[in-house]
């Protein structure tokens, strides 16, 4: 025996025994692992098999036996069970999963548990780095430090690591310094701060320095965290001088001042600024900060140009200068100036000189203050009337003004050394003056001195003018003289007049005029005119008045007793007074009485004769009897004089009431409304005492009182909104007063629609054995209403009665019929109208019939499901019947009872809007877990007590779905035909619709695919008045139906208006050389495509002989000679599995297409047709073999050639038949 084959045979019984050692140990043991937050990591561990359970531990906690850890999404066990493999996954690390993780095995046999563990660290790369606090950029972070500095403290400080990160000091030259660090714990989280101390030195001065973060993840050049920064030392500059101006020196408001600043040293050179001082507040405000660094000369020069105001004065400007020197002490350096301006003043005023007038009155002297604004120097200030200067009062007085100026304040009086009268309409002028600019200002006001008038005069009434009351008065009052012209008032008495006046400016003088109408109280009185100017005394003018009038008042004593008075009350008598108040003269008094008809009566009796003591009036009377006659009558007492003048009459008139109870003027005693319409009546009585109150009855006796919603009352107003027909009745209004009640009737006639109240018929639980008897019934109110109207309709349709009988009852109509049968069921209905409208009401009659099964629809006597895949079949019975039927399953002459393989299920079909007087029912019946024994014939039988059916159903597999039928065309046009069917059987499947179509003239098919659950389509785009053919097949998937019979329709040759007129393309000039030229080229151009085409055809067909190459065809462009039908059924050859594999969506878009090849197929007579399919039966396996060749060939036998986009993604043997699958 060779060596090698000794080797090999140790080595195999070494395997044998160490397999039935049954020993357990780590083929790859977890070992430690460090891994960047956010990754994924394995923890290893593989068991030699046979072994125990494994399971993994975190921190002693067990996570189970199962591979997925629902607890722990991010977890998983990984690899192949078989061969020991249960390594521990951890997806997007984090740092909870930091621990200690054991993989742990249970005893198997003999072998003792194992158990491994491994620490998880999880790393932090930390990110940022800073200085002092400082945000880290691309920039280098600048430290300062004085010169002057024992030491300073440089912080360096990385965030968000894990473990903590280190810290490097370095210099430009690489030499490394040593810092003080600490470090921070922060949400499991290291912070690491380190602190470096330098002794400030001008040898440090613009020197680098380097903070280098180091940490176990910043392993490449790439992943360097560092950052720099620049040592800067400062030293401080000179203190500033100021150049360009002496504060000796006074400037001129307005004028140019330039100063110069400087300062020298400094390390850097210092920054100059001026600043202005506020000697208010004490604050100082930035005026520029301009400076320009001379670096060779070491000093920085500041330069300001201004314009003096005056609000520069004694202000102080100060130059600052600092560097960063400076800054770090927060000091500056400063120089300050102070400025003298000349100013002012810019105005003077007289005070109270608020519309530069005065007004003085004559006698009275005024004193006026002149004040000027603030000035530097001192201004000196004058008084002046028309240009001559006047002496002052008194000296002026001095105060302090704005921006350190002065204010002068001077006073004069005037009208004490002359007369006010002199200064009338003359300028008094205040005058101030700067003594070093020259400046002058001047205020001035004018005076206006008041006087008094000279004298008042009356005109328009004399002495014994005698004024008639009501007439109109008119007088003139004129006023002369003083300044301004004075005003003038009226009085009548005690009462102010309203008078229009006319001043005359250049004459002096005032006249206002006055007109009033005289009334009885301005007898006697005096009319006064009164003239003033100013506050100086009156002027006044005086007339008396005499007017003549009647009496103010008139009225009858006792008047109140008219409005009482009593019938028949003949012992009592009424007498009465008539006075009245002064008049001028005396008036005679006359009594008399009006009756209602307008007509006067003298059947008053004066008892006593007219009486004129102290200008009052009277006389005494007594009135007629007093009756009805006498209410409402008007009783008057007039007085009346005549003097030279005219003749004058008043009167006062009083209404008679005699006492009476109510009584109803004329009103509409029926009255007819319809129903739901507003009744509204309103009735008026009359009575006295006039509170009359009203009560209305309903006919019910009850009390009408007002109702928001129905009923509104108003006296003898009575509205109800909506009548309805038990409001129908007499009425009753009662009217009562004080003195009795009068009561009216009103009848009240409801018209409305009929109604039917109430019907009797016979519904589905009513329904009627056939042979007996049937009364239907309607209830009818109505009004007015003729039940000799009354229709009856059944479906609709009105009814002969032949076979029934009508009959009439008081409200109550019906029909009769003594022996019905099924043919009378059906849905009845009365209708009745009137004038207001009419009523509808249906009534069901049903009779009771044997079950019927529906069989209009074919495809319900088959049902299709695959078997052996768990599926249910379901078998569809839809019947009618009443009453509801027991329904019963069978198969081969036995029952089917209800269990867990069978199950029925009966359901009342939903009737529809309009009524049926039939009972609809589906059954389903489900036939669970199907299989093959499962298919074949199923009877569905039905029953109830008046007769039986039967419907056999046939159940077996996927199948070919059956041919759609009832196709038609719904519409034609000149380029579009729309198609519509009615879908088969399905086979089993949800199924679709393909459409061929070809004009008569050509052989060549174009083709349309339907969607799911289209049952109609338009084709499109076809040719004006062309014949086609078309068919229809089914597709459900697994299985496709043959094509329908061909229908032949054409398309419309009506071809619709165009928009332009034949006139305007005839109107259009084209060369003939030009048309000839298009008809030559397109001839060429039709000539190459015959010749091209002829040639593609003779090749195909030498290919399609020849050659094994397979022409992919699309199912829009073949014939009949040249395509296989698509989704045919499996020849019978064939055989099949039962064995089912999906295809993707993809590869059920795109159909296999075989090849045909004797030689092949020679070779191959035993193999099965799933041999080329390696064992799987498609669910679009469904193919149609052509015999192209002699039929000897064995066409059992096909292999496939799969396209996908036109592209041959398989290989094939060469030489196949031609077949097409989907």
């Amino acid at each position: 025996m060779p060596l090698s084959l000794s080797i090999e045979v140790f080595i195999f019984y070494s395997i044998l025994y160490l397999s039935n050692s049954q020993s357990q140990f780590y083929q790859v043991q977890p070992h430690d692992i460090s891994a960047l937050i956010g990754s994924n990591i394995t923890i290893p561990c593989v068991i030699t098999p046979p072994h125990g359970d494994v399971q993994w531990t975190k921190d002693g906690l067990a996570l189970g036996y199962e591979r997925q850890l629902s607890a722990f999404p991010t977890w998983s066990i990984i690899g192949d069970e078989n061969l020991g493999e249960f390594n521990f996954f951890i997806q997007s690390l984090k740092l909870d999963d930091e621990g200690l993780f054991a993989c742990e095995v249970s005893p198997y046999n003999n072998a003792p548990a194992l158990k491994q563990i491994a620490q998880v660290k999880t790393l932090v790369r930390p990110q940022h780095v800073q200085i002092n606090d400082q945000s880290s950029s691309s920039e280098i972070t600048i430290i300062k430090m004085r010169f002057d500095d024992k030491f300073h403290q440089i912080n360096c400080r990385v965030d968000g690591a894990k473990p903590a990160a280190q810290i490097k000091w370095i210099n430009e030259t690489g030499h490394e310094f040593p810092g003080i660090s600490r470090t921070l714990l922060k949400d499991n989280l290291f912070s690491t701060i380190s602190t470096l101390t330098v002794n400030p030195s001008l040898l440090l001065d613009k020197k680098r320095f380097m903070c280098d973060v180091r940490h176990e993840t910043l392993t490449d050049s790439l992943n360097q965290l560092r950052t720099f920064f620049e040592v800067q030392i400062s030293l401080p500059p000179s203190d500033p001088v100021i150049f360009g101006y002496s504060s000796v020196s006074r400037l001129v408001n307005g004028s140019s001042l330039s100063l110069a600043c400087q300062s020298y040293g400094g390390q850097p050179l210092g920054t100059l600024s001026w600043h202005r001082l506020d000697h208010g507040s004490g604050k100082s405000y930035l005026i520029d900060n301009s400076s320009v660094i001379h670096h060779d000369e070491n000093f920085t020069e500041s330069n300001i140009s201004l314009f003096v105001k005056p609000s520069d004065n004694n202000s102080t400007l100060s130059c600052h200068v600092t560097n960063e020197y400076l800054d770090l002490l927060r000091k500056t350096l400063e120089t300050n100036i102070t400025l003298q301006i000349a100013f002012g003043p810019l105005s003077v005023h007289i005070l109270q000189n608020s519309m530069n007038v005065t007004t003085l009155v004559e006698g009275t002297p005024q004193r006026f203050l002149c004040r000027t604004s603030s000035s530097n120097p001192r201004p000196v200030v004058v008084w002046k009337i028309d240009e001559q200067i006047l002496s002052s009062d008194i000296d002026p007085t001095e105060e302090s003004g704005e921006f350190a100026g002065k204010i002068i304040q001077l006073a004069k009086t005037v009208g004490i050394d002359k007369s006010l009268r002199h200064y009338h309409n003359k300028l008094l002028s205040c005058e101030a003056t700067n003594p070093d600019t020259g400046h002058v200002v001047t205020d001035s006001i004018q005076l206006n001195v008041i006087y008094d008038a000279f004298s008042i005069e009356m005109y328009g009434l004399t002495k014994d003018k005698i004024i008639k009351s009501g007439d109109k008065v008119s007088v003139e009052c004129i006023l002369i003289g003083g300044n301004p012209l004075g005003k003038i008032i009226w009085y009548k008495g005690d009462q102010l007049l309203h008078s229009e006046s006319t001043i005359e400016t250049n004459e002096k003088y005032v006249s206002s005029h006055v007109e009033f109408i005289a009334s009885p109280s301005d007898n006697n009185r005096l009319l006064t005119c009164q003239g003033q100017v100013e506050e100086f005394p009156r002027h006044i003018a005086s007339f008396i008045l005499n007017v003549t009038f009647l009496p103010i008042e008139i009225a009858i004593i006792e008047n109140e007793r008219f409005a009482n008075l009593s019938q028949h009350d003949d012992d009592k008598h009424y007498e009465f007074e008539c006075r009245t108040s002064l008049s001028n003269p005396q008036v005679q008094l006359t009594i008399f009485r009006q009756s209602n008809d307008g007509e006067i009566h003298p059947d008053i009796q004066y008892i006593t004769s007219l009486s004129y003591i102290n200008g009052i009036n009277s006389i005494k009377f007594t009135l007629p009897r007093i009756d009805l006659s006498l209410h409402e009558n008007l009783l008057t007492c007039k007085a009346a004089f005549d003097t030279d003048l005219s003749f004058q009459t008043k009167q006062v008139t009083y209404i008679l009431h005699v006492n009476h109870k109510p009584y109803f003027h004329e009103f509409n005693r029926s009255i007819e409304v319809k129903e739901n319409q507003p009744f509204n009546i309103t009735l008026e009585a009359n009575g006295y005492p006039m509170s009359i109150s009203y009560t209305w009855f309903h006919p019910s006796g009850r009390q009408l009182m007002n109702d928001p919603l129905n009923i509104f009352i108003n006296q003898g107003q009575l509205s109800i909104m909506n009548i309805q027909r038990n409001d129908l009745g007499i009425y009753r209004c009662i009217a009562t007063n004080s003195i009795g009640q009068t009561e009216a009737n009103v009848t009240l006639n409801v018209l409305y629609g009929p109604v039917i109240t109430r019907t009797q018929g016979y519904s589905v639980t009513e329904a009627l054995m056939p042979g007996s008897s049937a009364i239907l019934i309607c209830v009818i109110d109505g009004n007015p209403i003729d039940f000799n109207k009354v229709r009856w309709f059944k479906d609709n349709q009105e009814m002969s009665y032949e076979q029934w009988e009508k009959r009439i009852e008081r409200n109550e109509v019906s029909l009769i019929r003594k022996s019905i049968h099924r043919q009378d069921a059906g849905q009845y209905a009365c209708e009745i109208d009137n004038q207001f409208g009419n009523s509808h009401a249906t009534l069901p009659l049903v009779v009771q019939y044997a079950p019927e099964i529906d069989r209009s629809d074919p495809s319900r006597s088959k049902a299709a499901t695959d078997s052996d895949r768990f599926l249910t079949a379901e078998l569809h019975c839809h019947l009618s019947s009443v009453p509801k039927p027991t329904i019963i399953w069978m198969k081969d002459n036995q029952i089917l009872s209800p269990s867990s393989k069978y199950r029925s299920i009966l359901t009342e079909r939903n009737p529809s809007t309009s009524f049926s007087s039939n009972l609809l029912f589906d059954v389903i019946f489900y036939v669970t877990n199907v299989t093959k024994s499962d298919y074949g014939i199923y009877q569905c039988r039905v029953e109830n007590k008046l007769g039986i059916d039967m419907i056999e159903i046939l159940l077996t597999g996927l199948t070919i779905p059956d041919l759609p039928s009832q196709i038609h065309v719904m519409n034609t046009s000149h380029t579009s035909l729309l198609i519509s069917w009615t879908p088969g059987f399905d086979g089993g499947a949800q199924q679709t619709f393909q459409i061929r179509f070809r004009l008569s003239t050509e052989s060549q098919y174009a083709y349309q695919h339907m969607p799911y659950g289209k049952h109609s389509f338009e084709l499109k785009d076809l040719k004006l008045g062309s014949q086609y053919h078309i068919s229809i097949r089914s597709n459900n998937s697994h299985h496709l139906s043959k094509w329908t019979d061909e229908i032949v329709i054409s398309t419309s040759d009506y071809l619709p208006s165009l928009r332009f007129h034949l006139s305007e393309v005839s109107s259009t000039k084209i060369s003939f050389t030009l048309l000839i030229i298009i008809a030559i080229i397109g001839l060429i151009i039709l000539s190459i495509n015959i010749i091209l085409m002829i040639f593609f055809i003779i090749k195909r067909r030498q290919s399609t002989v020849t050659t094994s190459e397979n022409s992919s065809t699309t199912g829009t462009n073949e014939t009949e000679a040249n395509t296989i039908d698509l989704f045919q059924p499996v020849p019978s050859n064939f055989s099949t599995a039962n064995t089912y594999k999906k295809y993707e969506d993809e590869d059920i878009k795109r159909p296999f297409v075989s090849s045909y090849s004797s030689a092949t197929l020679s070779q191959s007579d035993n193999a099965s047709y799933a041999t080329f399919k390696k064992n799987y039966i498609s669910p679009y396996d469904n193919l149609r073999v052509y015999n192209y060749y002699p039929s000897s060939t064995d066409n059992s036998l096909a292999t496939y050639r799969s396209f996908k986009d036109g592209v041959n993604t398989s290989i094939d043997t060469n030489g196949c038949i031609r077949t097409d699958l989907v």
